[in-house]
């Protein structure tokens, strides 16, 4: 008889598991005999390995290894070659799930064809879609989608009897950060919210350690790991080791050896704590958003319980027990309680029903006496909110007009009336593009389809059409439309979402014919001067990383400018965006802000004619010099340099406008704020830039 398993498919490992002879959920143990199978794969063999053998190959330094891939699944963008193939996310993680299928068909003894995977909450359809497309290509039949969160808290219900608890879980994996509010009760697990971010995890851990360990190697012996793809991997393999390592003690020591030299270095816990505190601080910040969106309060919860491997860090508990005001709830193992949850799901998913996947036990031979508590019904929300780029009511702009709101009940399904000019039958067709997010800005949500609806029949006044949009039980969308006066439902066609979406940011009238992206070259230039000392420095840093995590280097170069007194060259503008995060992380403020001469600088080293041409300025005040400042800005400016001005603290706006090369150019953040506007900029850069530029 076929069985049906739960699978946690992680960014690091991933896990495997199903009900045993006693109704129990049970990790399955791969053919190594380890619970956890490392999501890594090895393609120097046929067929490629998979797990152990390949993570030993990495740590080795191979080149042909394919490895934290989780967090680009759905994305067109990425790619790698191996043996004259590509593949994509979806592909290499339908190797990691055909391992797992392989293993617990081996220690089952029948065959797996049906499977319940899990998903960080916070992924959108792009990336739900692709992880069920990854199990129908390893030879499993998907039949749920369900969130992390929310299988643990399945899993920590089935440990419970007869009690209604409400708890925050706090999931931080390997390269995702979750954070749900749930209620388990007997009969159900209610997620009442959820937040979190797919691009945070255990590895920006890890990454930091490394910058840390580079620097310092390179300081002592004048070779740079990050210039050696191999010396690059043994450094992030020994900061990985040290990050485990300072999870059971006070220090660690780190040796490393390059060629003929080597180094050892110290690397104290309480150093490491205050490097990797702007971390710590975005985990805080989602958590209190998905507490508010709950409609709760710390007081109100009954635990907080910590799932993945990387909630293993010291500095993870103590943060937070300071937030709750309470120790975490003990007795989850944080690696395996994901999987079993799916694995209760997947029972509840195969017709067994809660009472059948709840094994009875008898006292002395007598008639069950009671039953390990399991949930019987899943009640899960979404992260996201669900809209269409609509034309504001004034005509003005493009807006990102919310049809379904996020932390809603799912399935949840809601439809919105547009009006359609026919022009007398010459214009039947509609498109639509769905968005998920937040902002009012369609350019600072996520576009995540276009859905073109032909067959509009004309009448001499506007149409009225409703778009139906909704989330099905595993959180992806589905759409369609239906012209109100006839009643017909339209016929639909999905085209790809355009690279180049800045047209968003201008008015509607606005004709969106582009021309193909540029290679492009950004420097930016962050005030330090002494005024940026502490939380404003720590935040600036956050938000430049933000920034270089949305940017395509494919095609991008970026390159750091600081000003204070002095004006000093951090990064020249390169593709290897490590180097830049290494620059980010010495930087320390003193002193005044010298904004004149660092634009200079940045004009000069902006002088490829071949490149589209960026600077991103960051001051929280009015520098000295302030009109030799704006007259450097109007002479790069007129050489064709696009001029980005983000202030914060006591930055003057009107100043930020004479500074920018358009009034959109110019933002001035909050407290809060600036990792939001600078990832804004970099999706607008990488889509074209031109709600940036000032246009003919």
């Amino acid at each position: 008889m076929p069985t049906f398993v739960g699978i946690d498919l992680g960014t690091t490992n991933s896990v495997v598991a199903a009900r045993n002879a006693y109704g129990r959920p049970e990790v399955i143990a791969n053919r190594d005999g380890r619970n956890i199978t490392p999501s890594v794969i090895y393609f120097g063999s046929t067929p490629p390995a998979v797990g152990d053998e390949a993570k030993e190959w990495a740590r080795l330094g191979n080149e042909q290894i394919a490895s934290f891939f989780k967090p680009h699944m759905g994305s067109p963008l990425y790619r790698l070659r191996f043996d004259g193939r590509d593949y994509d996310a979806t592909d290499l993680s339908a190797l990691i799930l055909g391992r797992l299928k392989e293993d617990a068909e081996a220690k089952l003894g029948s065959p797996v064809e049906h499977a319940v995977i899990t998903v960080p909450a916070y992924f959108a359809d792009a990336q739900r879609k692709a992880t069920m497309e990854a199990g129908r290509l390893a030879g499993l039949d998907v039949r749920r989608i369900i969130n992390e969160p929310t299988a643990a808290a399945l899993a920590y219900g089935l440990q419970k009897s007869g009690v209604e608890e409400t708890v925050l879980i706090y999931d931080l994996g390997g390269g995702t950060f979750d954070v749900t509010v749930a209620r388990i009760t007997p009969d159900e697990v209610a997620v009442l919210s959820t937040a979190g971010d797919r691009d945070l995890g255990g590895k920006d851990w890890d990454d930091l350690i490394a910058t840390y360990l580079a620097e310092k190697f390179a300081a002592d012996t004048g070779l740079d790991p990050l210039d050696d793809p191999v010396a690059l991997n043994e450094v992030l393999t020994l900061a990985e080791q040290a990050k485990w390592t300072l999870s059971e003690r006070t220090s660690a020591r780190i040796t490393i050896q390059i060629g003929q030299q080597r180094k050892s270095y110290e690397l104290a816990r309480a150093e490491f704590e205050v490097m990797t505190f702007a971390l710590m601080d975005r985990t805080r910040r989602l958590t209190e958003e998905a507490l508010e969106e709950s409609g709760l309060t710390w007081k109100r919860l009954s635990g907080v319980l910590l799932v993945g491997g990387s909630t293993r860090m010291p500095m993870v508990r103590s943060y937070v027990k300071e937030m709750a005001g309470q120790d975490p709830r003990a007795g989850v193992n944080v690696d395996e309680v994901v999987a079993l949850g799916a694995a209760i799901q997947a029972a509840i998913e195969a017709g067994e029903g809660a009472d059948d996947a709840r094994p009875r036990f008898t006292l002395g031979g007598k008639q069950p006496q009671y039953t390990l508590a399991g949930a019987r019904k899943v009640v899960d929300v979404m992260s996201h909110s669900l809209g269409a780029v609509a034309v504001s009511p004034d005509g003005s702009s493009y807006v990102n007009d919310v049809i379904i709101r996020r932390n809603l009940p799912i399935p949840a399904e809601d439809r919105k009336v547009y009006l359609h000019e026919t022009h007398g039958g010459r214009n039947e067709k509609l498109e639509i593009y769905l968005t998920q997010g937040e902002s009012t800005r369609p350019l600072d949500c996520s576009v995540i389809g276009k859905y073109v609806f032909t067959g509009i029949r004309a009448t001499d006044a506007e149409v009225r059409v409703d778009v139906a949009m909704s989330y099905d039980v595993n959180g992806v969308v589905q759409v369609h439309a239906t012209q109100r006066d006839t009643g017909h439902a339209l016929q639909m066609k999905v085209e790809a979402v355009p690279d180049d979406l800045s047209w968003l940011g201008l008015p509607p009238s606005f004709d969106p014919a582009r021309a193909p992206a540029d290679p492009t070259r950004i420097y930016l230039l962050m005030d330090v001067s002494a005024s940026m000392a502490g939380t404003p420095l720590v935040e600036a840093q956050q938000a430049a990383r933000a920034f270089l995590d949305k940017c395509d280097f494919t095609s991008t170069e970026v390159g750091l400018i600081s000003f204070s007194d002095e004006v000093t060259l951090q990064a020249e503008a390169t593709d290897n965006v490590r180097k830049v995060q290494a620059a980010l992380a010495r930087l320390e403020p003193d002193g005044t802000t010298n904004l004149s001469d660092a634009i200079e600088l940045a004009r000069q080293k902006l002088n490829r004619l071949d490149r589209t041409r960026y600077m991103v300025i960051l001051t929280d005040g009015y520098p000295d010099a302030a009109e030799s400042a704006a007259e450097q800005a109007a002479r790069a400016r007129g050489e064709g340099v696009e001029i980005v001005a983000i202030g914060m603290g006591d930055a003057d706006l009107a100043y930020l406008r004479r500074l920018a090369s358009t009034e959109e150019g110019s933002i001035f953040a909050r407290q809060g704020e600036l990792v939001g506007a600078f990832g804004h900029i970099a999706r607008v850069i990488a889509e074209g830039g031109r709600s940036l530029r000032k246009l003919p």
